[in-house]
């Protein structure tokens, strides 16, 4: 008889010793099948508050975690979400949303003058797209001018066509040392040069009208359409008679006056 007593005191001891172990020591692993699941909807467009009523009638935590400029979706209003739009996800769980800043506009700067370079760069930085298109028989290279013109306000995005030079032609200076100066401009012509500053060097021993130096030096290279300055020897020509005419001042006495030819 006592030893059914202690036989029955210790089986009462091991099942409240198991039913402690397995309810707080070793819990049963969660049945991963009992869980609520449901579908995302879709939210673009939806006014920020009224997407978070949506989310939290249906279970959701809503959290806008940033603001995208849109042209089509007024300020405000959801233009993404994570969950993405018919995704099931846990009941509980957080949807992320990103919103509309609305749209985003710039003003086209202007850029003439610029290297072509600057001037792509700094419309790219500005947010717009970019067709470059050159253009010939400019003097100087780079950008020349913008379509739409500068001062334009555009809505992103938008796309700007830059047009731009790569100026004159490299030419090389021909030597005009020994020409005479009558000649020069002709033979600059042929290369499109330009005749620049003349002067002249009284105490030069070469021919009256022929260039003793030149700047820049023969065989240096420059863009079309640039300068070239010599000196000549000997001294200026007199202006021709036709562009001096005498004239008797108020106060009797005799000037000379020089009429544009």
């Amino acid at each position: 008889m006592k030893f059914l007593r202690v036989l029955l005191f210790t089986g009462v001891m091991f099942g409240l010793g198991y039913f402690a172990a397995s309810r707080w020591l070793f819990p049963a692993a969660a049945d991963p099948t009992d869980v609520d699941f449901t579908e995302v909807p879709d939210l673009t467009g939806t006014p920020l508050a009224e997407a978070e009523r949506q989310l939290a009638a249906l279970g959701f935590a809503a959290l806008e975690r940033g603001r995208l400029s849109h042209a089509g979706i007024a300020a405000g209003a959801v233009v993404a979400q994570n969950p993405l739009p018919g995704q099931t996800t846990q009941t509980g769980d957080t949807v992320f949303l990103t919103t509309s800043a609305g749209v985003e506009t710039r003003v086209v700067p202007d850029l003439a003058g610029l290297p072509t370079a600057d001037a792509a760069t700094l419309l790219s930085r500005l947010g717009f797209e970019i067709d470059i298109e050159d253009v010939e028989d400019t003097p100087a290279a780079g950008a020349i001018r913008t379509e739409p013109e500068a001062g334009a306000r555009l809505t992103l995005p938008a796309s700007v066509r830059l047009f731009v030079s790569r100026g004159r032609a490299i030419v090389t200076v021909p030597d005009l040392r020994g020409r005479h100066v009558d000649d020069l401009e002709a033979v600059l012509e042929e290369v499109e040069l330009r005749l620049g500053a003349v002067r002249y060097q009284a105490d030069a021993r070469d021919v009256q009208g022929r260039v003793v130096f030149q700047s820049p030096e023969p065989g240096s290279h420059l863009r079309g359409d640039g300068l070239v300055s010599v000196i000549v020897a000997g001294t200026p020509p007199d202006p021709p008679p036709d562009t001096v005419s005498r004239m008797e001042r108020q106060d009797g006495e005799i000037g000379w006056t020089f009429r544009d030819c």
